[in-house]
């Protein structure tokens, strides 16, 4: 064999093999795309989680200072005795007649 048709084949091969490597990176730039788009998702989702978090956090902690913690745990322990609704007539009505 001359030393042309080494080259030739050599280059052939190099080609080939180049081409494949380039599909095999394109395949694997693909996927790498997919997985960023998902993980940007997930990260969306939890941001929006930890704003409504920090948010009933707060929610807490202004009733917790406010001194409305302590009140509604006294009202779980100290039960008042609520008014009746009904109203009740408290006087008697006197009826006077002429008749007597």
């Amino acid at each position: 064999m001359t030393e042309i048709l080494h080259a030739n084949i050599f280059f052939i091969i190099a080609s080939i093999a180049t081409v494949a490597f380039a599909i095999m990176v394109c395949i694997a730039m693909y996927y790498i795309i997919k997985i960023l788009i998902s993980i940007r998702v997930i990260l969306l989702r939890v941001e929006e989680g930890s704003d409504m978090i920090a948010e009933d956090i707060t929610t807490v902690r202004n009733f917790v200072t406010k001194g409305g913690f302590i009140s509604h745990l006294m009202g779980l322990f100290i039960r008042v005795p609520k008014k009746s609704r009904t109203k009740r007539a408290t006087k008697k009505s006197i009826v006077i007649s002429d008749s007597e």
